[in-house]
């Protein structure tokens, strides 16, 4: 697949979309019945649970299209990669570490610190400090969104390796990720997401394959037709708990999905289009700031409704995600327009 302006303009158009996807998936809020459950487990699963695969495939693909095996090629995309994901990250997490310590050490607010925030900073420790910047013990970082960012990191740097599997055992590569992915396997002490490693890997395919892609809008009524079916059965799944092939049928509905996206993105044209494409540069930020804007929105709502209800529990869900997504969206605007290098600086130059 090659980089035309169409594509180019549809990869713009879906950033900001893509990651009001990932402010649904943690937006979710306690259900009291199987009515609410189901509501927000298809809003999310179908909507945000394959944006972070699809954002995967993404950046593997616009890392490898223009990357060879030279010294200065990787350098150079280190170089690069070192504004755009390493300064960001650091930034970030520190600043949620500097925030949890602030609310921590003052008496009115300290009740505000729960859960992973609180479990984080522990005793002050270097080694829980050093948790909260990788993850390295707990898995996620203490902006736990930024799993994506730290993995991908990871794989910049592994990046010959992901090119030369991509060069000499193309298919053979992409199954050896897939099957651990699917089947849940662990590789000893060491705690691999697999999710990134398969979609960065099928992105970089995607490059250095030249893979054609216009059979997907082709069949993109069909496309999309299976991928809502299968995430009306993945809610039904997760809202009763069935817990047979529950693992494997999700991972299947990721892969449909991915495809799905990329395919509904032509059916959305005119205003919303537009809109979208004029907040792209606020997608990284949004991403970024949404936690915890988040959780003290959850903390809000959790102390105005003492006894929610099903209908309570969906109006809250909507609302926190619909909430953090226009606050963020409104402080990147501001911070955009006011202090557009710090900006930049934060958000890797995206803006």
């Amino acid at each position: 697949m090659q980089i035309t302006p169409e594509i180019s303009a549809k990869i713009k158009f879906l950033r900001l979309p893509l990651i009001i996807g990932i402010v649904t998936l943690h937006s979710t809020i306690n259900s009291v019945g199987y009515a609410d459950k189901f509501f927000q487990t298809f809003i999310s699963e179908t909507w945000g649970g394959s944006a972070v695969p699809f954002l995967f495939i993404i950046s593997g693909f616009l890392f490898f299209r223009n990357f060879n095996l030279s010294l200065n090629s990787y350098l150079e995309k280190l170089k690069s990669r070192f504004w755009t994901l390493l300064v960001p990250y650091l930034f970030w997490n520190l600043a949620v570490v500097a925030l949890v310590l602030i609310v921590l050490n003052i008496p009115a607010t300290t009740s505000l610190i729960q859960g992973h925030y609180k479990e984080y900073i522990g005793d002050y420790s270097f080694a829980n400090f050093i948790d909260c910047l990788t993850g390295y013990r707990s898995g996620y970082p203490i902006a736990y969104h930024f799993w994506y960012v730290r993995d991908l990191i990871a794989m910049v740097i592994l990046s010959p390796v992901f090119l030369l599997v991509a060069r000499k055992i193309s298919y053979l590569g992409l199954a050896l990720l897939v099957a651990p992915w699917l089947l849940q396997l662990k590789l000893g002490f060491i705690n691999i997401y697999w999710v990134g490693p398969v979609f960065f890997y099928l992105g970089c395919l995607i490059a250095v394959q030249k893979l054609d892609l216009t059979w997907l809008n082709r069949q993109k009524k069909i496309i999309i037709g299976l991928y809502l079916a299968m995430a009306v059965v993945l809610a039904i799944m997760r809202t009763f708990g069935i817990e047979a092939f529950f693992y494997l049928f999700q991972g299947c509905t990721r892969i449909v999905g991915t495809m799905a996206i990329w395919c509904a993105s032509d059916l959305i044209a005119g205003k919303l289009q537009k809109v979208c494409l004029n907040l792209s540069g606020l997608a990284f930020f949004v991403y970024a700031a949404h936690e915890p804007t988040i959780t003290a929105f959850k903390e809000i709502f959790e102390r105005l409704s003492k006894n929610p209800n099903w209908i309570t529990v969906m109006v809250h869900y909507l609302l926190i995600l619909t909430l953090a997504t226009l606050v963020t969206l409104a402080a990147g605007s501001l911070l955009q327009r006011y202090t557009p290098k710090f900006f930049q600086l934060i958000t890797g130059a995206r803006g």
